[in-house]
């Protein structure tokens, strides 16, 4: 089902994230966790919270974001494994708005849809 949200020129299928073998999760940039992402993910990884911050987080300045690792010169996210996210369910929030970010309101659907093939006008 293709979702749209006020203010975007175009929806998203979320039931193509089963095989679209991490398009959003891969390249330069940050997943930013708020204290109910880390607090959420902890639990569904069964860790303490000190621990899921120790091994699956960095710092950015004064920020939390998910540790990213170089695969073949290229960067994805810890949880993206073999194409699929690890921790989907439980996903952090910057991942469950995309795309529907500001910064992305003013893209062509050309550029969206090198961003993320699940995006249709």
């Amino acid at each position: 089902m293709c979702q749209k949200h006020l203010g975007f020129n175009y929806c998203f299928d979320d039931s193509y994230c089963k095989i679209c073998k991490g398009y959003c999760c891969k390249g330069e940039g940050y997943v930013f966790l708020e204290q109910s992402d880390i607090e959420s993910i902890a639990i569904y990884l069964n860790l303490e919270i000190e621990q899921f911050i120790q091994i699956y987080t960095r710092k950015f300045y004064d920020k939390i974001v998910l540790a990213n690792v170089k695969i073949n010169g290229e960067y994805t996210c810890c949880f993206l494994n073999d194409g699929l996210c690890e921790i989907y369910p439980s996903r952090p929030s910057q991942c469950k708005t995309f795309p529907f970010w500001d910064s992305m309101k003013n893209l062509s659907i050309e550029e969206l849809k090198q961003l993320c093939p699940a995006i249709k006008k």
